[in-house]
């Protein structure tokens, strides 16, 4: 194909190399089938050097098994779509929504943020059958026979991917079509000349060192020197942090026995014969070529014992920009990574469409071009590598620390075993910016957050979003009612159920304010049993002055004294209150009004709110919930109030809610035998800045690496680590302006006044 203007489309859809695509099978120009996988990738960017060792072996393993040729793609391009400008916000658009979408666009633009994508193409093994076709080209009859044998293969690389960790899955023809119209921009509306006509572009302009399709410009280079050490994951650079579209493959050919130990010895003769002719003209062996002859000699008997087995690899990269001027910028920051890494990159100069045929995630190599390699050698060129979760639709965290990409979370993803988060940091580590970023993300998806707030932290929020604010005792009746929210259909064995969620709590109320206050197993045998003759009397409109009355009555004059000033006095209307509901999607109960004896009672309140809260849940179950308790600490410090948080934890599930645990005591909850229950209990993991003293308890804890664990001591303020299982990411917390005096308690982080 000559340099010019390829306007016909006969010869733009020569490009293509496919004619059909039926059942997840392609069927290519030559007659060759394909079937493609798509994996998942590993997120090895802050892991220890025992865990990227066990994947290599892994990988090693997987690679040995192969019976065929197999093409491996990674695929990254800019999500220009989620980038475009967003219209101004109309009369019924949500202002704290839409200053959010605003947001989310700049931060893609400023951020050049990558959608990766990675493809396995798997060959089959020589020529197949043609299956009739119909008048367009596609199969009109019976299925290849070489299909069922490509079902196979792609069946066994699948578990290959799975042993190691990778989740792959088969391919479908619409995911498989419209993965190659990205990369040639095809469109489907034409009327199709063949199959490739969806698949062509519609003009296409070659040149010695580029392609241009449709006012794109490509160039493609491959990679024709390897550096001779290297770590695990060593092509990562090329794709966590392009500044374009980027297109890799690494072809992959295992060697057969005989053929591959032909190969060498031919090889070790020739190195023989160098040192040799060095000898008989006197000339010092050279040092290289006897390194070479070793390494050569080591691998031949490695072959033979069947411990070693040998691949041909070819790599070859396309990079893709809107303009020339990028495509230049572009090219110099591929063959700087290169070299950085310690490869050779050769232009493919007049092969510029071979090179990006290459590229298409189809299975085909055009060029030919390929190294000899180990298993153990092409097991670290490892492709599937991400620095970010695999979770594409959740509440949105903030960009990567390591990569451009964006560190999304679902606590409330179907895949997960619980919905709860835990959210520890030091004091001035953004733990509370982060919780009230990730709380009011998932409200405006639809999830109903309950913030138990201790210090009035939550109220701008709900002001912002539109929610609703309770704080308890600013008024008379502004609390709750201690003894316990009324359920439907209220009978005998319901008021044994509430009496046994409210005992805790009174209880807390009737210890004296000195040490060895408490009462008595007797005692409080007794109280429960007045609490249980009040509730079975008025189970509708029972109050806390009904059981003072009736322990008054029962001779019990020091559990009706104590219990007596939170009906009357300076604690009067926190315990003593209306029963509350909530409506909105997001709502604040702050206890910043609590001042009087707050040590004391704070856990009390908290507990009690979360009794509510709950019976809240059990009447919508319908509905995600979210119960955010923040300085969760304070439940620590009473070991019915602990046990109370963590019975919560496990039952929240069945009511299709979550708990989000914010803590600045990480010692609490990492010494804490219910605080350990919680954490486990908790599927995502937040951890934000932390002290050097709790570092070694945290990497037992969650197993963290000395590369995380350098994260924490160093990262600033809203930086940190997300933990969804086994997966992990840095992420860097970001929120729209408009939200900064909602989410932080830093005075100095507000803006002005008359801003």
């Amino acid at each position: 194909m000559t340099a010019g203007l390829l306007s016909r489309r006969a010869l733009t859809t020569s490009l293509v190399d496919l004619r059909a695509l039926e059942g997840g099978i392609a069927l290519l120009a030559s007659g060759a089938l394909r079937s493609a996988l798509e994996v998942e990738p590993l997120n090895l960017a802050l892991q220890d050097d025992a865990l990227r060792n066990q994947v290599w072996r892994q990988y090693r393993q997987a690679l040995s098994a192969l019976p065929g040729p197999v093409s491996l793609y990674s695929l990254t391009s800019p999500l220009a779509d989620e980038a475009r400008p967003i219209p101004a916000p109309d009369a019924t658009a949500s202002g704290p929504a839409w200053c959010d979408q605003r947001f989310r666009v700049q931060l893609i633009a400023a951020h050049q943020i990558q959608r990766q994508r990675h493809l396995a193409v798997v060959w089959a093994r020589g020529p197949s059958p043609l299956p009739r076709f119909g008048p367009r080209g596609l199969p009109g009859g019976d299925r290849p026979r070489a299909g069922v044998g490509l079902d196979h293969l792609s069946r066994a690389l699948e578990a290959g991917f799975s042993r190691m960790g990778l989740q792959a899955r088969r391919l479908d023809d619409g995911s498989w079509f419209s993965a190659l119209q990205a990369c040639t921009g095809g469109r489907s509306g034409r009327h199709p000349r063949d199959f490739s006509s969806w698949l062509a572009p519609t003009k296409v302009i070659v040149e010695p060192d580029s392609l241009v399709l449709d006012g794109r410009f490509c160039r493609s280079l491959q990679l024709s020197g390897f550096p001779r050490r290297v770590a695990m994951g060593w092509l990562a650079p090329l794709l966590l942090s392009p500044p374009c579209a980027v297109r890799m493959v690494q072809h992959v050919y295992p060697q057969a026995k005989l053929a591959s130990l032909g190969n060498l010895r031919r090889r070790i003769r020739g190195f023989e014969t160098s040192l040799q002719m060095d000898r008989l003209r006197g000339h010092r062996p050279d040092q290289g070529t006897r390194a070479a002859l070793s390494d050569a000699l080591e691998l031949e008997e490695r072959v033979i014992l069947e411990e070693e087995r040998l691949f041909r690899l070819g790599v070859t990269v396309t990079v893709e920009t809107d303009s020339r001027s990028a495509l230049e910028d572009a090219w110099h920051w591929a063959c700087s990574i290169l070299a950085e890494i310690g490869c050779t990159a050769t232009p493919l100069t007049h092969r510029q469409v071979d090179g990006w045929r290459s590229t298409l995630p189809l299975g085909v190599d055009p060029l030919e071009w390929s190294r000899d390699m180990t298993a153990g050698a092409l097991a670290t060129a490892l492709p599937f590598m991400r620095a970010g979760l695999s979770c594409a639709e959740g509440a949105l965290l903030g960009p990567s620390l390591i990569s451009k990409e964006l560190v999304i979370t679902d606590p409330f993803s179907p895949r997960n075993p619980n919905y709860n988060t835990i959210v520890l940091g030091t004091s001035g580590g953004g733990k509370s910016f982060t919780a009230k970023l990730l709380a009011a993300r998932l409200s405006m998806r639809g999830v109903r957050v309950r913030c138990v707030d201790p210090s009035g932290e939550y109220l701008a929020l709900a002001s912002l979003l539109g929610g609703r604010s309770l704080s308890l005792g600013a008024a008379p009746g502004s609390g709750l009612n201690v003894m316990g929210p009324v359920p439907e259909g209220e009978d005998v064995i319901a008021a044994e159920h509430r009496a046994a969620r409210v005992l805790p709590i009174l209880e807390r109320l009737a210890m004296g304010r000195a040490a060895g206050g408490g009462l008595a197993q007797d005692g409080l045998d007794r109280l429960e049993q007045q609490l249980l003759l009040v509730l079975r009397a008025d189970p509708k409109g029972a109050r806390l002055s009904d059981l003072v009355a009736a322990l008054e009555l029962a001779g019990m004059p020091l559990e009706a004294t104590r219990l007596g000033r939170f009906t009357g006095g300076a604690e009067r209307g926190f315990f003593d209150g209306d029963t509350t509901s909530f409506t909105t999607n997001f709502a604040a109960i702050s206890l910043a009004e609590l001042e009087r004896d707050r040590e004391h009672l704070l856990t009390a309140l908290v507990h009690l709110v979360l009794v509510h809260l709950e019976a809240e849940l059990s009447q919508n179950r319908g509905l995600a919930h979210l119960l955010l308790v923040d300085e969760a600490e304070v439940l620590l410090s009473s070991e019915r109030s602990a046990a109370a948080l963590e019975s919560l934890t496990r039952r929240l599930r069945k009511l299709g809610a979550g708990l989000m645990v914010v803590s600045q005591v990480v010692e609490d909850f990492l010494t804490s035998p219910v605080g350990n229950v919680i954490i486990r209990n908790c599927h995502t993991k937040i951890l934000l800045r932390q002290e050097e003293v709790a570092i070694p308890a945290l990497r037992q804890a969650f197993g963290l690496s000395s590369v995380e664990s350098d994260l924490l001591l160093s990262c600033p303020p809203g930086c940190g680590l997300v933990l969804v299982g086994r997966e992990r990411a840095a992420f860097n917390g970001a929120a729209p302006p408009e939200w900064v005096s909602a989410l932080t308690t830093d005075p100095l982080s507000r803006p002005p006044d008359n801003a």
